[in-house]
């Protein structure tokens, strides 16, 4: 089954009745647990560029996980896809949609994941003069995420995302749903094609 619709939450913006979190420690928890899951999601896509590779050797793994950076990983992962496709005609459409899909959210889920890994936890001082509790928000100095610093005013009024925990955990369920689509589609590949055995592919 494909990736459901999703969503990102984040952008409603702090104010006297949006206040925030009260303890700093349940961002950080959430963000922990986000970041661990996307790490999850990072190894099952390792076993999907290694069955794209047609290969029981790890050696393709290693390379792949040298890549730091998501962008590069889904551009490989695109281009092996490609390969495994033309190899195989015709190829099973729904498994072809279903990669597509798979990989476009990959793409579109890394820029919340780096929200996530490199926000700062904050409160500030609101336009009615209180003081909001805690919010995800990006740094100062992140000058794409944030379109203007004031010296009256919170600077955060231009930040591009105010994430409280429910914020963190919606971007946590997403990441969950695309492990579990990546090991449907390499357990349904693998079976359709035959490629490799189960003790074959990376832990």
């Amino acid at each position: 089954m494909a990736l459901a619709p999703w969503e990102p939450t984040g952008e409603r913006k702090p104010s006297p009745d949006y206040k925030g979190e009260k303890d700093i420690a349940v961002i950080h928890t959430a963000v922990g647990k986000a970041l661990s899951i996307w790490e999850h999601l990072e190894s099952v896509l390792t076993r999907l560029f290694q069955l794209l590779c047609e290969t029981p050797h790890f050696a393709a793994c290693r390379a792949y996980g040298t890549i730091e950076s998501s962008h590069v990983r889904a551009g490989l992962l695109r281009a092996a896809l490609d390969v495994f496709v033309s190899r195989r005609h015709p190829f099973d459409a729904g498994y072809l949609k279903d990669m597509q899909a798979l990989l476009s959210a990959y793409q579109k889920a890394q820029e919340y994941r780096n929200n996530i890994a490199h926000g700062v936890v904050l409160s500030f001082y609101l336009s009615d003069g209180s003081h909001s509790k805690y919010f995800l928000c990006p740094a100062s100095s992140s000058t794409r995420k944030v379109e203007k610093l004031t010296v009256h005013e919170v600077y955060l009024l231009g930040a591009a995302y105010w994430y409280k925990v429910a914020d963190i955990e919606n971007c946590s369920t997403r990441f969950t749903n695309m492990i579990g689509e990546t090991m449907n589609i390499i357990q349904g590949v693998n079976k359709k094609y035959a490629v490799l055995k189960d003790s074959e592919f990376h832990p």
